[in-house]
């Protein structure tokens, strides 16, 4: 084989293994990775063509001097504070929990962070030109379709039979570790129905969004004004809804929220310049008639969001019988805050929030080590706490180290004050990035720096459900977003374009 076709033959083994990389997403916890990586629950089918990636190009690329994206400073710094962290906290006092080992504890979530880390490396190197970027984009579209389309069938066969045939409990026990197919809930690929909730609003939904309002498609298929995003924001709205995943409702509507704010405040600026456009600028009466304009908007505006917000809760109890009780506030008065979660099912997420708080407490700087929260559990989480049934289960009949449910509190807890910081650093990093992406001329461009915004706005809500790094949705959207970065810098300026408007 010559030289000129081998560079042929690894160009094209890169490519499939990018677009399969991004085709076995869905897949949260495969049995066949699990066993290779020892973790039941958190096993990504992606990990195998990011090994093969890795292999025939990540390597060799940073080999030939390759350099990683600038945005990921902050990121190799918060790795940095986690591993050192991790190193001190055998100078501390750690109580022991059953039979688990600190080490093991240690090199399981450090192993976990870099299986993120590696995602958003690889991607965001990968991904530095708008070819590759719209070719990767395709293939989020069809492993898109195949969520959408297995959780639609999934509702579709439960609320019809009140079921599920043996087939699909075969089919899903062949594709997820633990094999549930969840009553009146879809799941999707993934190993419960949070984690479907969590990939969609993490990936696929902020990309469908705002290829819709950025009117770029990765395709050329058009049906009109509707191409082929359109149709999977419907249908991924509808999983969505179907996997009644409350924080992952939230999420989404957060998103929502930011959009229809951002086009608000820039309905409110073409209004300001219409209707003052006859008044000097800088007299006093052009001030203050402005001032005043300013101040009944931003009044519409907070009685507008006030009313969506309650109507959302009204829906909310509605429609997932858990939340039934939502508007009833007698627990909250008459006992506590807690009585009132439990009443809502959600004391328990509130009781591990707590014991994670209580860690950082004591430990506010470097906290006690990634993956060492759940040592201090039996010491940390309340009286209220072990009047719960999932923490009882917890403590007494579960051998796993218990975690915190929250990536926000976790990483206060384990890194302290110093990894939290280099963490919540690269976010901003990131979020302006994306939007310097939403001031370019290109379309695609657009589109990745609006779904980086809806991402990073999603990941606050997100954060207070999924506590693990090896789930690889928000890093793979944010490694296209570095992406785009590279590329847009490279693209010839036009001036910029209002989101949605021809470039």
């Amino acid at each position: 084989m010559t030289l000129r076709r081998w560079k042929l033959w690894l160009c094209g083994l890169e490519g499939w293994a990018a677009g399969l990389l991004v085709l076995s997403l869905p897949f949260t916890s495969f049995p066949l990775v699990a066993r290779l990586t020892g973790s039941s629950m958190v096993a990504p089918l992606a990990l195998l063509p990011l090994a093969l990636l890795i292999v025939v190009w990540f390597v060799p690329y940073l080999l030939r001097s390759g350099r990683l994206p600038p945005q990921s400073l902050p990121l190799l710094g918060f790795c940095g504070a986690a591993l050192l962290a991790s190193l001190l906290a055998y100078f501390i006092s750690i109580p022991s929990y059953q039979s688990v080992s600190l080490f093991n504890s240690e090199i399981e979530a450090l192993v976990t962070l870099a299986i993120g880390v590696i995602f958003y490396l690889v991607i965001a190197a990968w991904a530095g030109s708008r070819q590759r970027l719209a070719f990767l984009l395709r293939w989020v579209n069809w492993s898109g379709l195949l969520i959408v389309v297995w959780s639609l069938v999934q509702a579709g066969v439960w609320y019809r039979l009140q079921v599920y045939p043996e087939w699909m409990v075969t089919l899903q026990s062949l594709i997820t570790t633990n094999g549930t197919l969840y009553q009146q809930r879809a799941a999707g690929f993934a190993y419960e129905p949070s984690w479907l909730a969590h990939q969609l609003n993490m990936l696929y939904l902020p990309y469908w969004l705002a290829a819709a309002v950025s009117d770029y498609s990765a395709h050329r298929w058009r049906l009109g004004r509707l191409h082929f995003e359109h149709l999977l924001l419907v249908g991924g709205v509808g999983a969505l809804l179907l996997s009644v995943s409350r924080v992952g409702l939230l999420a989404f509507l957060l998103m929502v929220a930011y959009l229809l704010l951002w086009a608000n405040i820039r309905l409110v600026h073409w209004l300001q310049g219409r209707l003052f456009r006859r008044f000097p600028p800088g007299e006093r009466r052009t001030r203050v008639l402005r001032f005043w304009f300013g101040l009944a908007s931003l009044l519409v505006l907070v009685m507008v969001y006030g009313s969506m917000l309650i109507g959302a809760g009204i829906g909310l109890s509605r429609y997932d019988q858990r939340m039934q009780k939502l508007f009833d506030i007698t627990a909250l008065r008459e006992q506590s805050f807690l009585h009132y979660a439990n009443q809502l099912v959600f004391a328990e997420r509130i009781v591990f929030w707590q014991a994670g708080w209580e860690v950082f407490n004591d430990h506010p700087l470097l906290g006690v080590g990634l993956g060492n929260a759940g040592f201090y559990f039996p010491e940390k989480l309340s009286a209220f706490s072990w009047a719960l049934t999932e923490v009882r289960m917890l403590m007494y009949h579960w051998t796993t180290l218990p975690n915190i449910k929250s990536l926000w509190v976790r990483m206060l807890a384990e890194t302290g004050v110093v990894g939290f910081a280099f963490f919540v650093s690269w976010c901003y990093v990131l979020w302006m990035s994306a939007r310097f992406l939403t001031h370019q001329p290109d379309r695609l461009m657009r589109a990745l720096g609006l779904a980086g915004c809806f991402v990073l706005v999603g990941l606050i809500i997100e954060g207070f459900s999924v506590d693990t790094f090896a789930l690889p949705y928000y890093w793979v959207t944010l490694g296209l977003v570095t992406a785009a970065c590279e590329s847009a810098r490279c693209l010839p300026l036009r001036g910029t374009t209002p989101i949605g408007e021809e470039a």
